[in-house]
């Protein structure tokens, strides 16, 4: 029931879904860039899976990811050559068309391959400052050339004060390891640069609890990174679910039990939101009707079953009111709705398709509404299965929860084996990861 979602968004249909996303042209090199080297002698093609971990600026809102290439079961990164093949498959400059994409680079690397191909609008390649008083050879002319291509450069971790005439000259952002700082030596540094350089902008990662990012966003850190992002909320007051959320949770459960139209319509009539947003949504131009709905019945008739499943399921996340950090929560439980979609479509049919999305979507439910899942699904007309899976982590379901998870937080390992377990290669692991990805974001904005 929700393979239509991505067709509607004129995003392709079918077992394609997990296509390999085509390679970035090449930006004009620089005179200062190196020309590329050669492949390492002997380099083989181990698997190498990148991690992505989202960057939430100020505004609550997902404002990038920071891309690093990880080898499973290996602790050195993939050399330079595998790093760039990874970021080139994943088509990092066209997602930096339109969000940040934070790249880890060592000078050395810089230095051996040519990774302009790579640089978009919000391309910023992150440096590690060295741990000794001596700045790695020729950083000045590697910053020189990173800015004279259009990107961006951030500094991370070493000794600031030490290079504190480092990050003032080639920094355009400062990358802060929230956990290493005590709060008034953290407010200290960040005010003295921030009066030395007021363009530099700061952010923090192992940020590991919403009222951390809050405290980040207060002192001015302009992006944060961490495991808060699929964290309750500690400070959300716990309250029962809300009527316009609950009326939604309804009219999901009767189209999933194939319910007639009219008697849908009837439980959308008990929220006056509800309402106005499916009249406004038969009646948009987009339908190409010639005479305009007048009642709610025609309204749920013109959009059909599958529109109205689209809306339902996003809906469960926006309504009442709803902040910034739910649209989060809506980008990454579509992201993993979609992903595990799209993996089943390399096996079942599409009923059990649906249920994989489904698992994914309601995955953050409770973490949205501050109540715990048994509460959630209580109210929801699910499978044995996927209550398993949501309550219990166990029954045929749960290790495709646990790879989504795994894949969303980097877990490189877990993935390795999560996706042998399930029967998949790596490579459509990180297809269909990189298709919902670029799904979800296209989802939440669409649907806006």
């Amino acid at each position: 029931m929700f393979g239509f979602i991505k067709r509607m968004l004129g995003l392709g249909g079918g077992k394609s879904s997990t296509a390999t996303a085509e390679r970035p042209s090449a930006l004009v090199q620089p005179a200062a860039v190196p020309a590329k080297a050669p492949p390492f002698p002997g380099r083989s093609a181990p698997p190498v899976v990148l991690q992505r971990d989202e960057i939430i600026d100020a505004k609550t809102r997902i404002a990038g990811y920071r891309f690093s290439a990880r080898r499973p079961d290996a602790a050195e990164k993939p050399d330079p050559a595998s790093t760039l093949d990874v970021l080139a498959a994943n088509n990092v400059a066209g997602f930096a068309e339109r969000r940040m994409a934070l790249i880890p680079l060592s000078v050395a690397d810089w230095q051996r391959q040519d990774y302009t191909p790579l640089i978009g609008p919000h391309t910023t390649f992150l440096f590690a400052l060295p741990d000794n008083e001596a700045l790695a050879d020729g950083w000045g002319e590697v910053a020189a050339a990173i800015h004279q291509a259009g990107a961006k450069i951030a500094l991370a971790g070493g000794d600031i004060l030490t290079h504190r005439a480092a990050i003032l000259a080639h920094a355009d952002c400062l990358l802060l390891d929230f956990s290493a700082f005590s709060l008034a030596t953290l407010e200290k540094l960040i005010n003295s640069l921030r009066q030395e350089k007021p363009a530099l902008e700061f952010m923090a990662e192992k940020v590991s609890k919403w009222p951390e990012y809050r405290y980040c966003v207060s002192r001015g850190m302009a992006y944060c990174l961490g495991s808060f992002t699929t964290e309750q909320d500690e400070e959300q007051q716990v309250t029962e679910i809300g009527e316009s959320r609950l009326i939604l949770i309804e009219m999901l459960n009767q189209l999933r039990k194939e319910a007639e139209l009219a008697d849908i319509a009837q439980v959308a009539k008990r929220d006056p939101g509800v309402l106005v947003k499916l009249m406004s949504m038969a009646n948009s131009p987009i339908m190409g009707l010639t005479q305009k709905v007048a009642s709610i019945d025609q309204a749920i008739m013109v959009l059909g079953r599958e529109r109205l499943y689209r809306w339902l399921s996003i809906g469960m996340f926006r309504a009442g009111a709803a902040s910034p950090r739910d649209e989060v929560l809506l980008e990454l439980a579509l992201a993993r709705a979609r992903f595990l979609e799209a993996l089943g479509q390399e096996k079942y049919n599409k009923a059990e398709c649906d249920e994989l999305f489904l698992l994914g979507l309601l995955s953050l439910l409770d973490i949205l509404l501050g109540v715990p899942m048994r509460t959630v699904v209580d109210k929801i007309s699910l499978s044995p299965a996927l209550l398993d899976a949501l309550l219990n982590s166990g029954g045929p379901l749960a290790r495709y929860l646990m790879l989504s998870v795994a894949v969303e937080k980097g877990h490189v390992e877990n993935v390795s084996r999560l996706a042998e377990q399930l029967g998949y290669s790596l490579d459509t692991v990180k297809a269909a990861s990189l298709e919902a990805l670029g799904w979800a974001e296209e989802s939440v904005h669409l649907s806006e």
